[in-house]
């Protein structure tokens, strides 16, 4: 019975301490300016040969890395269900318009057939408007040769198949065109 007085005051001090834990949580957050993202020096990477490995495009048809020989190369690894990945994925979008007829971009969906389906990543995009080519990781083979840990994660390949740059966790829209300008030079 002694149990049972202080449950009611429990209680009110549990929703208090969360009020104030969540009063601060927004106001801290609100003032947190992230350090714009970098992706490592160029020559931090030079002449690293980019890993080749098997996708499936949209018609079902195995494609490799390597086709893409001789074009600059934005391979993007992702799924639907990333937030970071959902949140550069315009970025991506509007850097295909702009720069689709001069850089191969390989937009690749970690598709494990349970939780991210083809049929599901197609939805997605439809319902997005979206307009890059996806191609599909159904075997994981890419974010295999990647060693891909985290989603998303970018990597900038030169003309010639070599790693130009790369970069673990969502690009903000300057960072990818500021790659994309170097990746052209």
């Amino acid at each position: 019975m002694r149990n049972s007085k202080f449950l009611p005051l429990t209680i009110v001090a549990l929703i208090a301490l969360l009020s104030v834990v969540g009063i601060a949580y927004n106001r801290l957050s609100a003032d947190y300016d992230a350090a714009p993202a970098t992706l490592p020096d160029t020559e931090a990477v030079a002449d690293m040969t980019a890993p080749d490995f098997a996708m499936l495009d949209a018609d079902g048809e195995s494609v490799r890395l390597s086709d893409f020989a001789g074009t600059p190369v934005v391979l993007n690894f992702w799924a639907t269900w990333c937030p970071p990945c959902r949140g550069e994925l315009p970025y991506f979008d509007e850097a295909y318009r702009d720069y689709g007829d001069r850089v191969a971009f390989v937009m690749t969906d970690l598709t494990d057939g349970q939780s991210e389906t083809v049929e599901v990543v197609r939805d997605f995009l439809n319902e997005q408007g979206y307009v890059f080519p996806v191609y599909y990781d159904t075997e994981s083979e890419g974010a295999y040769a990647y060693g891909v840990s985290a989603i998303p994660s970018t990597y900038f390949l030169n003309a010639d198949g070599t790693l130009h740059s790369y970069q673990i966790g969502a690009l903000s829209r300057e960072l990818l065109y500021d790659q994309l300008e170097k990746l052209l030079e």
